[in-house]
Parts: structure tokens; C-alpha cells; sequence
């Protein structure tokens, strides 16, 4: 099933609604993940509120988890076997990234070590590249899930999750992805040189060399 403009404007509007209470702040980053779904996320979320509906035990994916699925347009950053790195879409500054763990976790104080170092890490990457002054990385529960934030300074002023958010372009976002992505390193091949074959084939030149 391919979705008129109508049904796609109408399903953005029903799900502005729902965030609609929400904090201004949260409000505003929902709104701009709301903004960017595509014809197909809100095709493959409609069939998926639709199978949910079957099951009143069924609880509906947060945009976290369409994320993590694919099922959301994101610009990745990194990631490992426990999270996911994405560049937030309504940044606080420059580079300023979110951690989201593949399965989720509803406390903070469950969150993996691995998590904390994939932030980590993008972390020292943002500071030696972009030149960030201080590095916030403070942890968020939103819509149910515990999410880690990489947060880059440049100045005196410490920014954290309570600082004023920005909006930025999608290009404007891969640009900066593009710079603080860990390097592909590569692979030299070591020539080993078989010693004990060289040895023999030398040998065998020296005894040729001795017959009269």
C-alpha cells in the first residue's frame, strides 16, 4: 500500500498530537523526527500500529527503537555491539551526538559500560577535531528509554541538556559526521620470506659450484 499526501499529512498530524504534552524541549526534538519520516517509515509504522492492534498486550515502538531498525532516516556517527551513535537532529552544538542502546533499557543505571564507551570515544574524536573546549555526556529518559548524550562545549560556558537546541541541516549534520567517524585504517601485508628454503637454495649453488 502507497500513501496519498493526505494519509502522510494526516498520520504526521495524529502523531504531533501525541507528543504534543510533552516538554518543550522534547516536544521540539520529536517534532523535527516526526518531520523527517519518510513515505515508507510512516508506511512501515502504520502496518506495524496496525499488527499491535491485534495484541493488547502490544506496546508501540518509540523512535528510539525505528531508529536502531532502520526504520528512521539517521545520520550515523559509529557504533558496537551494544549502541548505536547518531547525530542528534536538533543539536544543542556542534556535534552533538546521541548514544542509543539496540536493545532498550528503561534506567539509566542499567545502561552497559559499552555504551558509555562508544560515547566516550567519540568524545576524544570531537575534542581533537572539532576543537571542543569541554565534553558533556549526561544521560536522558525519554519515552520510556535511557539514552547516553554527547554534548561538545566551545567556550565558557558549559552546555548540558538544559541548553537551547538548534536546527540544522541534514547536510550540515553529515558534514560533521564525516569528521568525527573513526578512520578506516589500512592493512599492510607482511612479506615473509621463508628462510630455511633460501638456506637450502644457496646450498645447493654452492655445491653446484664445487664440482670440478
Amino acid at each position: 500500500m502507497t500513501l496519498t499526501n493526505e494519509q502522510i499529512v494526516e498520520l504526521k498530524k495524529q502523531l504531533y498530537e501525541q507528543v504534543k504534552d510533552l516538554p518543550e524541549e522534547q516536544r521540539s526534538q520529536a517534532n523535527a523526527q516526526i518531520d523527517s519520516m519518510s513515505p515508507e517509515s510512516l508506511e512501515i509504522m502504520l502496518n506495524q500500529q496496525k499488527a499491535k492492534s491485534q495484541d493488547s498486550k502490544g506496546k508501540s515502538e518509540t523512535i528510539f527503537r525505528m531508529i536502531i531498525n532502520k526504520e528512521v532516516d539517521s545520520i550515523v556517527v559509529d557504533e558496537n555491539s551494544s549502541s548505536l551513535a547518531v547525530m542528534d537532529i536538533t543539536p544543542i552544538s556542534k556535534g552533538h551526538v546521541l548514544v542509543i542502546p539496540k536493545k532498550p533499557v528503561s534506567d539509566a543505571k542499567n545502561l552497559l559500560v559499552s555504551s558509555f564507551s562508544l560515547a566516550k570515544n567519540i568524545s576524544k574524536r570531537i575534542s581533537s577535531i572539532l576543537k571542543a573546549t569541554q565534553i558533556t555526556i549526561q544521560t536522558e529518559n525519554k519515552f520510556g528509554e535511557s539514552v547516553i548524550h554527547v554534548i561538545p562545549s566551545y567556550g565558557e560556558e558549559i552546555l548540558s541538556l538544559d541548553s537551547k537546541r538548534n536546527k540544522s541541516s541534514k547536510e550540515e549534520l553529515e558534514s560533521i559526521a564525516i569528521l568525527i567517524k573513526p578512520k578506516k585504517r589500512n592493512r599492510v601485508q607482511k612479506i615473509k620470506i621463508e628462510k630455511k628454503l633460501v638456506g637450502k637454495e644457496n646450498s645447493a649453488l654452492s655445491r653446484q659450484r664445487r664440482i670440478p
